[in-house]
């Protein structure tokens, strides 16, 4: 069997010497302070091997500076196997606690000299040890000590140590920290087991860290929070803040785009104020000349116009002249043919035949009345008398006619005379009217023709031409820009991915760079370390090795021994024992010639100066670490700052150019308009102008028939007084006629008279004649019929006679006038086309100057126009510079830009830019204020919340395109995602670790229950009982809850997504829900550091004391006495030791271990034997203390402390009762 036989204290803890044996229950007594508890300390440091697990207050010295104040402060623990017992050295070296094992019992002599002075040097007790006792090397770490002490020994390096084993387990942590568990606490409660229970299961600290968790998920909601913002819709099926941040964007670039606008603008106006300069002479220049060119075409319209009216009017009056000719030839011609002149010009052209025949039948009559001649005669001179007498009377009558015609023909010219005069007066009155009315005709169809061809010309004009191509042209090159600009754009993008993957891949390539050089310090350094360990090693062991004795035994080994010992295995061995001898220069009775070897030995002194040299050099390794962190560091800013750089400038220029893109939809739209507008204008305008002209038209048409009907009129009037004239006229000659044929009439009627008197008298004188020729027997019947045919050949004659004068006028008129009619009418029909000609050529080239004129007109005053634009536009460009609103003196206007608008059109453009810039500004700040609202300053995504002057609204701008133009609002929700769905499963891979232990926990109380009903021994307690329950902690459940929730959802929670709004909703609100719960445990606990293995369960008791039963409950007391809760204490704490005790290996039988309890001498007598018995039955030995002693005989060992003179701890034997206990 082994365990721990006795503790040995040497100069340590204020103890001088003591010697206290363990191999049974032990019992301190001692007042107050004497040093109880630092003797079971002592003796659980022999379990436990932890420092800072001995119960030791803070106020008191360290473990190291208490119990081992000297370099000869030694604990000497012995522990007994079955072949013998071995034991276990505790020492200080280096400020440090180290273990040695000394394979034999502890023996006084090995530490004290003859002197009774305890030795400092371990080669001092390693000498009075023996080289025959194996002692092993320094154990400084206490994993190991405890591995070797339990029996951890699988691996190779502890073989050598498994003989020091008390048990043999890997799992043996239960124990000493069951032992400890118990010894630092007094109370006994659920939470004392709990921990007790869940300490001795496992070295982890099974718990969960919620600092961790507070530090992970304190931003939980405000993370959440602030990215649900980009998911969140409002009832329109809008996300607001994205809607904010595309207003702040678009502002942004609206702004940038209306400043660049501005720049250019300022280029412009300066080109334009330029071009002005130059123009304004030219303009001036060119004036001048259209004036002169007006003036010319004005003259020439005059000069056209008086030509035009002389020969108009001297046509006119030819043709006045022609007409009255033509009018006097109808009259003459209506006078002729109702004389009926042909038939008087017939019977005119009878004359010679008639006279001829007159001669023939006077002849005739002659020959038949020859032979009556004198009859014949005297009759003839009667009728010759007769007729003499009748043409002396007719002709007298006919003078009176002829006066009288004369007189009346007179009168007639007078009125002819008067006619023509009252004619022409009428002619010149209505002629004026009529030729007024002509010339308005004229204009009038003037303008007609002229509406005419405007009608024809509207239909082929287009008066906005140049504003609609200008429109075009302006919707042409805005969509040849838009693909330039997404093209550039898609481009600066391709530029900004490549420069990121460039610097990304550069990055990786320095810090592999930096990488290769730290690995290469780093395996430098390793080695280096490797050097020290070893240097370290061998120096450690210099203390008793070979070497040392060397050292002062044996001057110059190194030249030597030291050329053929082995540095480690010999010459720094301390189980050599190495002696003088008499042989000479020999090893092992073999002499050497040692000067073959070239072999340097370091020294002690040496291996510390190497070490201080690697030291050194490892210091130089670790610095150049440092370095070359910081260079690597610096480096990647550097490399950063400078691809930062250019993409920030990529990126300026791309935000431009979305700015300028995202204009060109509103500039199409408006172009579109314009030219929508400018042809509504043109179609507007045509309209207006076809309507005006036909208007004008009607208007024309309607003047013009009105002219016509005023012409006609005028004609009508002229000719109704020309009328009148001639009824005048013809009724004054009407009654001449009348007159003169009453008056001929009256002659006429005398003269037929005097004829009938005459042809009476003739008749008489014939019948006489032809009664005398009868008497004488002539042919009176054929003299009659020559005389009747006479008669009328003379009258015939006599007719003809009168008649000539008519017939020569008739002649005279016909070849004056008839002959010469159409000629004459030629001669009118050609001067009629003459005015017509001389009409239309005047109108042609009236109309024509008049086109000039209107030409000249327009072009002067287009160029007065653009003289004004160009004189107002200078003006403008001058009060523009000295309105400080606009030109502030801030701004440098560098350059120009070609441009064909005007300075006015670009300064008013630039006023209007400014000023819009100024309220641009404004709804930008408030675009930027009123989305930054949704974010308080220590926002998720370290968007600036206190924004001062513009540039900084600018940059904030400028960094959310950036932000939202590279969706890291993805990124984000990524990486909060993952990050929270890790902290989702971390919780539930912790919290399981902790539920893990639940069936184990639930085992070890079944055990605790077990181990009493089958151990138990008669007295008082009848019954001890644990029972675990489900956590009441609400925190706990809920983290269970998250575990459950991690569980079910397991095989999805990669894809978990905590802001998805697609059909794991639901999924992703209750793993929300529960980080939100879980963040507000946290923050309303901000105290409570770790949720522990206790947490997750409930642990009652339940004890029966005779019959006094305490039920379920989460503390014992009030059992009974105090001695009962002592005792039922001490009880459950023995059941907690044996159930992790007989879990640990039997390989070397039954062991036993001790258990140090303070407060067992409270007990009733009657109790201490039982307690006793319930250990010891279990192998658990019993350590306590008390301040006074008693039921001695139920100790094995008691021991009293006391305080000597110099407050030295005095630990003396009072009592051994030998019996053992069993």
């Amino acid at each position: 069997m082994r365990y721990l036989n006795k503790i040995i204290f040497l100069n340590s803890a204020h103890i001088p010497y003591a010697e206290v044996k363990l191999d049974g229950n032990v019992h301190f007594i001692g007042t107050q302070g004497v040093g109880k508890s630092t003797l079971l300390r002592a003796i659980l440091f022999f379990y436990n091997a932890d420092k800072l697990r001995l119960g030791i207050p803070k106020e008191k010295k360290s473990f190291d500076a208490f119990y081992f104040p000297y370099a000869n402060s030694y604990i000497i623990y012995e522990v007994m196997r079955e072949n013998g017992a071995y034991c276990v050295v505790a020492a200080k070296s280096q400020g440090r606690v180290f273990f040695r094992f000394i394979d034999a019992p502890f023996q006084q002599d090995w530490f004290i000299d003859e002197h009774n002075v305890v030795h400092s040097e371990w080669g001092r007790i390693r000498e009075h040890i023996g080289s025959k006792i194996q002692i092993t090397a320094q154990v400084t770490s206490y994993e190991m000590y405890r591995d070797i002490i339990f029996g951890n020994n699988r691996k190779h390096e502890m073989i050598p140590y498994r003989k020091f084993a008390i048990v043999e387990s890997a799992k043996y942590q239960n124990i000493p920290r069951t032992i400890q568990n118990v010894f630092l606490n007094s109370k006994l409660d659920a939470d004392f087991i709990k921990d007790t229970i869940i300490r001795s299961m496992s070295d982890e600290d099974i718990s969960v860290d919620l600092d961790f968790y507070r530090s992970q998920i304190k931003e939980f909601e405000q993370e959440y929070r602030d990215v649900m913002l980009w998911f969140t819709k409002n009832k329109n099926g809008e996300v607001p803040v994205r809607k904010m941040a595309e207003k702040v964007m678009n502002a942004y670039r609206d702004l940038i785009y209306t400043q660049k606008q501005i720049g250019e603008g300022r280029a412009e106006l300066n080109f334009a104020e330029k071009q002005a300069l130059h123009e304004i002479p030219l303009v001036k220049e060119e004036q001048a000349k259209a004036e002169t060119e007006r003036e010319r075409l004005l003259r020439l319209m005059g000069e056209l116009q008086q030509k035009y009216t002389n020969e108009r009017d001297g046509l006119i009056r030819d043709i006045g002249i022609i007409s009255d000719l033509l009018k006097k030839i109808r009259e003459k011609r209506l006078h002729y043919e109702q004389m009926q002149i042909e038939e008087i010009i017939k019977r005119v052209s009878c004359e010679e035949l008639l006279i001829q025949e007159l001669e023939q039948v006077r002849n005739m009559k002659s020959e038949l009345t020859r032979a009556y001649e004198d009859v014949l005669s005297k009759y003839r001179l009667l009728f010759e008398k007769l007729e003499a007498d009748f043409r002396t009377f007719e002709n007298s009558q006919q003078a009176r006619i002829n006066a009288r015609n004369a007189e009346i023909a007179g009168k007639q010219e007078e009125l002819m005379q008067q006619l023509r005069v009252e004619e022409e007066k009428v002619r010149a009155t209505q002629e004026e009217k009529v030729q007024t009315v002509d010339n308005r005709i004229r204009q009038l169809r003037d303008e007609q023709a002229q509406c005419n061809l405007k009608l024809q010309k509207v239909k082929y004009e287009h008066p906005h031409q140049k504003e609609m191509s200008d429109c075009e042209d302006g919707i042409n090159e805005l969509r040849k820009r838009d693909k330039e600009l997404e093209l550039n754009i898609r481009q600066q993008q391709g530029e900004i991915k490549q420069l990121r993957q460039e610097c990304e891949w550069k990055v990786k390539e320095l810090k592999w760079e930096f990488q290769a050089k730290m690995e290469t310090v780093c395996k430098e350094r390793s080695a280096i370390e490797e050097q020290l360990q070893t240097l370290d090693a061998l120096i450690e062991k210099r203390k008793g090795s070979l070497c040392e004795w060397l050292e002062k035994n044996k001057p110059d080994w190194q030249e030597t021994i030291g050329k053929v010992a082995d540095e480690e295995l010999v010459l720094y061995n301390n189980e050599l024992q190495p002696q003088l001898v008499n042989k000479e220069a020999t090893l092992f009775g073999v002499s050497l010639d040692l000067t073959a070897i070239e072999r340097s030995v370091r020294t002690p002194e040496e291996m510390k100066q190497e070490r201080d040299r690697q030291q050194a050099a490892r210091q130089l390794c670790t610095d150049r670490l440092t370095r070359l962190t910081e260079e690597e560091g610096e480096a990647v800013s550097s490399l950063e700052k400078k691809y930062s750089k250019q993409i920030h400038s990529i990126l300026e220029e791309q935000h431009l150019m979305e700015a300028e893109r995202m204009q060109i939809p509103a500039k199409l739209k408006n172009l579109q308009s314009d030219y929508a507008s400018w042809k509504t204008k043109e179609e507007e305008w045509k309209r207006g102008c076809v309507e005006e002209l036909q208007a004008q038209l009607n208007d024309i048409g309607h003047r013009l028939y009105v002219a016509e009907g005023e012409k006609e009129k005028h004609l009508a009037e002229r000719e109704k007084l020309l009328k009148a004239c001639r009824k005048v006229y013809n009724d004054s000659r009407t009654e001449l006629r009348k007159e003169l044929e009453e008056f001929v009439a009256g002659v006429q009627q005398e003269i037929e008279r005097m004829k009938q008197q005459t042809e009476e008298r003739k008749k008489e004188l014939k019948q006489a004649q032809e009664n005398e020729l009868n008497g004488k027997g002539a042919d009176t019947v054929t003299i009659r019929k020559y005389d009747d045919r006479l008669a009328e050949i003379n009258k015939e004659l006599d007719y003809i006679g009168k008649s000539r004068p008519q017939v020569l006028y008739y002649e005279k008129d016909k070849e004056e006038l008839f002959d010469k009619e159409p000629a004459t009418r030629s001669r009118k029909k050609e001067l009629d086309a003459k005015l017509v000609a001389l009409d239309e050529r005047f109108a042609l080239k009236k109309e024509k100057l008049q086109v000039q004129k209107k030409g000249a007109d327009e072009h002067l005053e287009r160029i007065g126009k653009e003289l004004h634009l160009l004189e107002d536009g200078l003006n403008k460009v001058d009060m523009f510079r000295k309105d400080g609103t606009f030109c502030p003196p801030s701004v440098i206007e560098i350059g120009e830009k070609s441009t064909r608008k005007n300075c006015d059109v670009i300064v008013e453009e630039l006023r209007s830019l400014i000023v819009s810039t100024i309220r641009k500004t404004e709804e930008f700040k408030k675009a930027v204020t009123q989305f930054n609202g949704n974010f308080s300053s220590k926002n998720t995504f370290h968007f600036r919340t206190e924004l001062v002057g513009e540039q900084d609204y600018y940059d904030f701008a400028s960094n959310l395109c950036e932000f939202v133009d590279n969706d890291k609002i993805s990124d984000y929700q990524k990486h909060i995602s993952e990050r929270y769905t890790d902290i989702i499963r971390r919780i539930s891979q912790e919290v399981g670790g902790l539920t893990r232990n639940e069936s184990e926990i639930h085992r070890t109380i079944k055990d605790i229950n077990d181990d009493f009903v089958k151990r138990n021994f008669a007295g008082v307690i009848k019954e001890i009982a644990l029972r675990p329950l489900q956590s009441s902690d609400k925190l706990m459940q809920l983290l269970l809850e998250i575990k459950r929730f991690s569980d079910e959802n397991q095989y999805n929670m990669g894809k978990v997504d905590l802001f998805s709004q697609d059909s794991r909703e639901d999924v992703n609100a209750v793993a929300v829900r529960h980080l939100l719960s879980f963040m507000k445990f946290l923050l309303d606990e901000p105290g409570r550091r770790r949720l522990a293995l206790a947490d997750t369960f409930k642990l009652e008791f339940r004890v029966k004391e005779n019959d006094n039963d305490t039920g379920w409950v989460e503390k014992i007391a009030n059992v009974g006495s105090d001695g009962t809760d002592i005792l039922v204490k001490a009880m459950v704490n023995i059941m907690l030791i044996n159930v992790f005790k007989e879990k640990a290996s039997r390989k070397f039988g039954d062991f036993k271990i001790h258990c140090m309890m303070d407060e067992i001498g409270k007990l009733h007598p009657n109790n201490v034997k039982g307690i006793l018995d319930f250990a010891n039955c279990r192998n658990i030995l019993l350590v306590n203390s008390s301040p006074t002693t008693y039921n001695v005989e139920d100790y094995r060992y008691t021991y009293l402390l006391s305080k000597d003179g110099r407050s030295n701890t005095q630990v003396v034997p009072l009592l051994t009762y030998n019996k053992i206990e069993k």
